[in-house]
Parts: C-alpha cells; structure tokens; sequence
C-alpha cells in the first residue's frame, strides 16, 4: 500500500478510535492506542512491521514537539518564584518514583538496564491528560499552576536522566561506547545540541518579532519545528534537547511567544495522533504474558511513588518549613494524587530506548503502553478529585 495512502488510513481510523473512546466516557489516547493494535502486526497487520520503520520520523517528529511544549512550560520567573514552593515535593516524587520502580523490576526479572530505564519512564507525567481536567473543570487558584510547573519539571527531568541514562549504559554496560570516547559523545550529544537549540531558539524570535504578517511568520516558525528535529537528526545528536532548549528560550526571551505555539498547535494534532496510533500497533500481544508482571510491578510501584513520594516531600516541609512557605498543607497533601496521568513522554522514551540500547524487543515499549492504558484511566480521575479537594474548582454559578 503507498505510503502517503496509509498515512491517510492511519490518521482517519487513529481519530474515529479515539471519537470512539471518548464516547465511552475513556481518554482519547487510548482509543489511539487500542486502534493502532488492531491495525498493526498482532492483529490486521495493515500497518506491518517494514512500514512501522519506514515511519519513524513520524514518531521522532511528535517527540520533537512533545520536546517544543515541554520547554514552554519552563517560564523562568514563575519558577524563580515558586521554586521553593514545590522543590521538596518534586524531589520526593521523582526520587521516590524511580527507586521503586527501580526496585520492584530489578527483583523480578534481575535485568539492570530494563530496570533503570523503566525507573527513568516512570518520571515522565502526561501533561495534556492533565491539562485536559484543568480546563474541563474551569479551575482557579495556585494549585493548577504549581501542579502545571512540577508536570514539565517531571518532564524535562526526566528527558534529561535518559539522555545521561542511555549514554553510560552504552559505555558500561553494553560497551557500544569505548570509555575513552565518553566526553566527546557526550560533547556532541550535548554541546551540539546546546549551540543548536540556542541558534534556532534566536532565529524563531527574529521571525516573531520582526515579520508581523502571520500567514508569512506562521510559514517561517513551521520550518523552525522541521530544522529543529532534523537537524539533529541529521547530525545524529539529541532533538529532545535542542526542542527543549528552543521552547524554554521563546517562553522566556520574548513577550509574543504564544505567536509561536499558535502555529505549533496548528499542527500537533494530526502528528500526535498519528504518532500514538503508531505507536500502538507496537505493542507485541504475543510477550504480553511476558511483561505480564512486571507490568503489574510498574503500575504499583509508579503510583506508589508518586504518590508516596509527594506525601514524603511535603513532610520534609515541617522539618524545612521556610522552603514550603508559601505552598497550604491541603495542596501538599493532593498533590502527588495529580501526578499520576502518562501518556506521550514515556512512549516516545519508550520507543528511543528500544533503538539507542540493545534491549529485548518489544519488551519496554510493550510494557509502557500497556501501563499508560491504566493510568490514562484512573490518573485523570485522581486529578480531578485532587482539584475538588484542594477548592480549585469553580463552582457553577
């Protein structure tokens, strides 16, 4: 089938699963996902094996713009602000989370790469399922906004831990990268990416400032998202920073940034969607019973640590209170609850683990597919009543 055609196939039967899902009262992505099983090699095999590869800038692409939003979240004054409002909470949740995730696969499967990746994975935390609840629910209040701000530093910590991550496994455990060569990888890897993402960040604010036409400016900013994954590519360095560093750069160096985002989210949609259909005809049924448990592993120990994790980071407060100074203990005590959704940040990680480590086919990609079904279920409930709890929710009038 031509390659253009199933685009058109993937993207139509990728919306209808996901109109569908909504219909059942279920989130969108996970009518994605369960319609790009169907289409793919477990089942129809429409979308086969050889296309899934043929498509993989599809799924670079959309973690590039995964990488765009996150790095807009990142707004230097609110978090210079807040920092010391939220930074022990963070801490214990992200600490809390990978340790035990870290611990429950490591003693399962006594495999210690799969396990440190999957307590890398667990970090991340679905900031438009999340969003999504904010805006249904016509919030008020402080308690969004710091929830918003632990979300992306959730996020970009945990983009930064698997880029690190994945580079010294290479090198000590997998020996792919000779030791020797460490600082000039990581050079590449990072002074590359740097320098990359601080030229296109400058180039997309010339454009937004300096070209007030915006059919023209809209055009131009387009081809910034394009150079700002493939150059990398290209170059064989880390997209995930440069759109990281690109977004953070817009957000903060100039006042018209959401000029940017307009054409960003002009067309993220279609990407995404096309990327988490793809996504799920990854997804092998026939080592399901193999990831079984330790998918059941994963579920527990993330919610745990998200959860407990939060709870531990607010109790540091009392012993730290002028770090928590400004943040209520009702918002401390909910807010861990509202960290649990997780969606795109952990499959494309999933996926980029799958081709940067010679891990066992399937098995990560499988497993954190399989789990996001989970927690795009019961995590946007929980923000919901962590929202009701906190009185962030405005009242009907």
């Amino acid at each position: 089938m031509d390659s253009l055609l199933i685009i058109g196939v993937i993207l139509t039967t990728g919306y209808l699963g996901g109109e569908l899902a909504r219909k059942f009262k279920l989130p969108s992505v996970t009518g994605y996902i369960i319609t790009g099983l169907i289409l793919g090699p477990s089942l129809l095999d429409i979308i086969s094996s050889p296309l899934l590869q043929t498509l993989q800038p599809v799924n670079d692409f959309a973690l590039g713009l995964i990488g765009l939003s996150i790095g807009g979240e990142l707004k230097y004054r609110f978090l210079q602000r807040n920092w010391e409002n939220f930074s022990l909470i963070f801490l214990g949740e992200s600490l809390l989370t990978f340790f035990l995730v870290f611990i429950s696969i490591y003693l399962i499967s006594e495999n210690f790469p799969l396990a440190v990746m999957l307590g890398v994975l667990s970090l991340a935390t679905a900031p438009s399922s999340i969003l999504g609840v904010i805006n249904d629910r016509n919030t008020r209040g402080v308690f969004p906004r710091i929830l918003m701000s632990i979300v992306a530093l959730d996020n970009f910590f945990c983009i930064l831990v698997f880029s690190v991550t994945t580079t010294i496994l290479n090198i000590f455990y997998y020996q792919q990268i000779s030791a020797a060569g460490f600082w000039s990888y990581l050079g590449q890897e990072v002074f590359l990416g740097i320098i990359l993402g601080i030229v296109l960040g400058y180039c997309t604010i010339l454009v937004i400032e300096r070209i007030p036409e915006q059919r023209k400016s809209q055009v131009l900013l387009i081809a910034i998202i394009f150079f700002a994954v493939g150059l990398p590519r290209q170059f064989d360095i880390s997209y995930l920073l440069v759109t990281l560093l690109l977004g953070a750069l817009v957000v903060n160096l100039t006042s018209h940034y959401r000029k940017f985002y307009q054409a960003l989210h002009s067309i993220d949609t279609p990407i995404l969607i096309l990327f988490l259909t793809l996504a799920g005809a990854k997804l092998q049924l026939d080592i399901l019973p193999a990831v079984g448990i330790l998918g059941i592993a994963y579920i527990v120990a993330r919610l745990s640590g998200k959860i407990l994790g939060a709870r531990l980071g607010a109790a540091s407060c009392y012993l730290l209170p002028a770090a928590c100074q400004n943040i209520s203990p009702l918002h401390r005590k909910y807010i861990g609850m509202a960290l649990t959704p997780q969606a795109g940040v952990a499959i494309g990680l999933s996926l980029l683990a799958e081709q940067k480590l010679p891990l066992q086919a399937g098995v990560v990609s499988t497993l954190i597919l399989g789990s996001i079904i989970f927690f795009e279920l019961i995590g946007p409930v929980l923000v919901d009543r962590a929202l009701v709890k906190t009185g962030s929710v405005r009242e009907p009038e």
